[in-house]
């Protein structure tokens, strides 16, 4: 929605009325935000463009729960408690002694001096904490909500808001307040780089498909892999986007290769929505801000995901041409029939073409037009292409053979948490081969007893019979040996302080399960898993010793 200036005529003497525009109104808008936690993207660009459209924009951070009280106080803090105490003593002079103290959120708002016209807020969380104090600092302030990547957070029906800026429409409807006439919405965005950001593929021929693992878990992984597989890869280029939990981004990098899979994967996510506008096709589970740039930038995008899981704007995406793949028998074909060319891909673009986004341009304006609407009435109802090398130091290489972007000698960085959960697989993994050897040197003395028996009763015939299995025996033991030192050195260096070797890390990623992964995203602390096994292991060595071997 957009708000056109107000305009007056205007005569000089001796010609016609000329139409003077009066000057656009500058406004003064607090932006809320959630003290502790990084800027979203969205909301940095939208107080930017506020502020390059000559808005004054003033952030607020607010903490969760109330700050501590033995806080040195600024300035503004001390010139506002002076004033609160000579209110206190003349309310108590006058017999009102036990005025209520007002909400720490109150005082939070007051920090900021002068009057604003609007209080706005990307997260519900800061909205709900403090839109409904703001009548107390600033009676005439509209509040604005905004939520512009076509998925608009439940919390929202919560918030007493007096706007809301959504993508679409369609959007924004099942909101309590706006249902009930008690706030307008406003269209504009998404909030995203748009199509003045350069584009970024991987410099091949082929179509680039994107892959997001951000709402995938670590047990889909496997399923999307293989069928992508199944797609002709050699049809396209795969590029994985970093889903921000390192267990689920170390299973794509260990299982990739193993699907036949090449790829390439941003080591920094600074870059996202640039890399999703090179692209021909986004699959997987991609977060709202992921599957916001790509319909900015007119990618379809195929959902890996059970109908169950889809949230209001994923449904709302489906409904307009983005494709669901609930089962993985279904991947394969759908990705085939998005891309350039295929069955799907004429269907997929006219629906996005039907979303019609203004970006972030028009998510100013949405908020411009909400600040000049005022509070409703109780009854109111394409950018340049750069390419990037595939060396380029910005992209990770997943899949491919072992080795293939390094040499055994090569470092390989490791985060400790990662570390220790391969420790862990690996400890595992050299308890089972150690029972499996113990199980086959006993199945070896028992066999070549019965060879010796054999023999010494002179029934030749039934020694021969038993050779090959003695001999097959050896063989496995020879086997389990080499394993079992291979095994050993792997757990030295991982579990020593000095660097590991990208072959070092190729050779743990076998043990790489999405168990592991999941447990590395809860954050899970090893210790007591390390403890046990760690118990496990001095007994093991007690009882070699007690053997003799």
């Amino acid at each position: 929605m957009t708000t056109t200036p107000d305009a007056t005529p205007k005569t000089d003497a001796g010609s016609a009325p000329v139409l003077a525009l009066p000057a656009p109104v500058r406004r003064r808008v607090l932006a809320l935000t959630e003290a502790g936690v990084p800027l979203t993207r969205g909301f940095a660009r939208l107080v930017h463009a506020l502020r390059e459209s000559g808005h004054e924009v003033v952030p607020l951070a607010l903490p969760r729960t109330e700050p501590p009280a033995e806080s040195v106080p600024t300035l503004t803090e001390l010139k506002r408690g002076i004033s609160s105490f000579a209110k206190d003593l003349v309310r108590g002079l006058r017999g009102n002694p036990d005025q209520v103290a007002e909400p720490w959120i109150v005082s939070q708002l007051r920090a900021v001096e002068g009057e604003v016209d609007a209080v706005l807020a990307t997260d519900p969380e800061a909205a709900r904490a403090a839109f409904g104090y703001v009548d107390r600092v600033f009676p005439k302030a509209i509040r604005v909500g905004c939520d512009t990547d076509y998925h608009l957070d439940p919390e929202w029906k919560a918030v007493e808001l007096d706007a809301l800026v959504v993508a679409h429409p369609a959007l924004g409807t099942d909101v309590p307040r706006v249902r009930e006439g008690r706030a307008r919405t406003f269209i504009g965005g998404p909030v995203t780089a748009g199509a003045e950001t350069a584009e970024k593929h991987l410099g091949e021929s082929l179509p680039q498909v994107t892959i997001s693992f951000a709402r995938l878990d670590p047990g889909d992984v496997d399923p999307l892999l293989f069928q992508l597989s199944l797609a002709k890869p050699e049809r396209f280029s795969l590029l994985f986007l970093p889903s921000q939990r390192p267990g689920v981004d170390e299973l794509v990098r260990a299982r990739a290769g193993t699907y036949g899979l090449r790829g390439k994967r941003p080591k920094s996510d600074a870059e996202i929505e640039a890399w999703i506008r090179g692209s021909s096709l986004l699959v997987g589970f991609p977060s709202p801000a992921e599957a916001a740039a790509a319909v900015a930038a007119r990618v379809p995008i195929l959902y890996v995901a059970a109908e169950s899981r889809l949230g209001e704007g994923d449904r709302f995406l489906v409904q307009r041409g983005a494709l669901l793949s609930e089962v993985p028998i279904t991947i394969a074909v759908h990705v085939e029939g998005l891309l350039p060319g295929g069955t799907y891909r004429a269907r997929a673009e006219e629906g996005l073409s039907s979303l019609e986004p203004s970006g972030t341009a028009g998510a100013v304006q949405a908020v411009l037009a909400a600040i000049k609407s005022g509070r409703p009435e109780p009854t109111a109802v394409a950018g340049e292409v750069v390419q990037a090398a595939r060396g380029d130091d910005e992209l990770e290489d997943i899949g491919g053979e072992v080795g293939a972007t390094g040499g055994a000698g090569a470092t390989a960085d490791l985060p400790l948490a990662i570390r220790r959960a391969y420790l862990k697989e690996i400890i595992l993994q050299q308890h089972a081969i150690e029972r499996n050897l113990s199980r086959a040197r006993a199945g070896l003395d028992t066999w070549q007893k019965r060879v010796r028996l054999a023999r010494t009763a002179a029934q030749d015939a039934l020694a021969d019979k038993a050779v090959p299995r003695v001999e097959g025996l050896i063989k496995i033991i020879d086997q389990l040996e080499r394993e079992e030192r291979e095994i050993k050195g792997l757990r030295e260096r991982f579990a020593s302080p000095g660097p590991l070797s990208a072959a070092d890390r190729a050779a743990a990623a076998r043990f790489m399960s999405p168990g592991t992964a999941a447990s590395i995203d809860r954050g899970e602390a090893p210790d007591s898993a390390f403890t046990q096994l760690e118990l496990e292991d001095a007994l093991a060595v007690l009882k070699r010793k007690l053997e003799g071997r």
